[in-house]
């Protein structure tokens, strides 16, 4: 669906192009008088309440105050544009990733890994400071060419521990305690990021639902359909990585983001470990293969049997 036409000038900011929309605001590629470049995000017209005034502005509040290599930064802001209140952001030369959330374009293993853990990161920082994002969704994650992943979006974003005044987020990455209007901590993200990378590495919702009832029955009361349904030969530990994270009741999950971070690192320290194994057996027979299986496994103290070629197919993309 191609994009409406973008106004010429948004305040003092030349509009290059429009680069997205969403149900309440537009966003632009523009220039300032000096030719530096940047985001704009707009509120629509339809969001123009007193509600929606007030989380945009919660949201200049936070993006200014929040710093770190994975958050799209907040530059500034005019609230009082005639047009439409605005925020100023970074620009980001990358791809948000629901380029890749569906089953014939899903990127490879390792960037999936690489990208939970940098936004892992990212949520780990927030949440020192109090914050709930409470809208991690693949949109929300831009992945640049050099492997950078930057979180943005911190509009729905309310304080631990609160219930924020509006049920806010999005159904598919929503745990069933934010659905619910309860108070919420940290872990309301890390369902959200377990729920990432389930869609991320199988292309598919951790439910099925045909209408948007039936979705919040099945947050509020099913279980997440089995990776392995999904997905074949995914490694068990990462399996019950991201299960762990998208369990119903939020005391049987990572109970913080050091532990979620902790389980992430072996697990890709796992995957990597057997990745380089099949690249040093090219050219052995079988049983000499077997042999190096043996001798590497002893001295790293590191069992391959959950990481053989037999139980791990080619991922797509890598």
């Amino acid at each position: 669906m191609s994009l409406p036409a973008a106004p010429v000038r948004i305040g003092k900011y030349s509009v290059i192009r429009q680069i997205g929309a969403g149900a309440t605001a537009n966003v632009y590629l523009v220039q300032d008088d000096a030719f530096a470049t940047a985001a704009l995000k707009q509120l629509g017209r339809v969001a123009q309440s007193d509600l929606h005034k007030q989380m945009f502005l919660a949201e200049v509040e936070l993006g200014q105050r929040l710093h770190h290599k994975n958050i799209v930064h907040v530059l500034g802001a005019d609230l009082q544009e005639k047009t439409g209140p605005y925020l100023v952001m970074e620009y980001i030369n990358g791809n948000s990733l629901d380029h890749f959330d569906d089953a014939d374009h899903l990127l490879p293993l390792n960037t999936v890994l690489s990208v939970a853990a940098q936004i892992g990161n990212a949520l780990r920082y927030a949440a020192s400071l109090g914050v709930v994002h409470r809208d991690v969704k693949p949109a929300n994650i831009i992945l640049m060419p050099n492997g950078q992943a930057k979180l943005t979006d911190f509009g729905c974003a309310i304080p631990a521990r609160e219930a924020g005044s509006i049920v806010a987020g999005s159904l598919a990455y929503m745990p069933p305690e934010q659905l619910e209007g309860k108070p919420l901590d940290q872990r309301a993200d890390i369902y959200a990021l377990g729920a990432v990378m389930y869609r991320l590495l199988t292309g598919k919702h951790t439910f099925e639902a045909d209408n948007n009832f039936d979705a919040q029955i099945a947050v509020l009361n099913f279980p997440a359909i089995p990776i392995e349904k999904q997905r074949k030969g995914l490694p068990p530990d990462l399996i019950r990585l991201i299960h762990r994270a998208l369990e119903k009741d939020a005391a049987a999950r990572h109970p913080d983001w050091d532990t979620f971070l902790r389980e992430l690192g072996n697990v890709t320290h796992a995957v990597q470990m057997w990745e380089t194994d099949v690249d040093l057996y090219r050219g052995f027979s079988p049983p000499t293969q077997r042999a190096l299986s043996d001798v590497m496994a002893h001295d790293r103290q590191f069992s391959r049997s959950n990481f053989s070629r037999s139980a791990m197919p080619d991922f797509p993309g890598g």
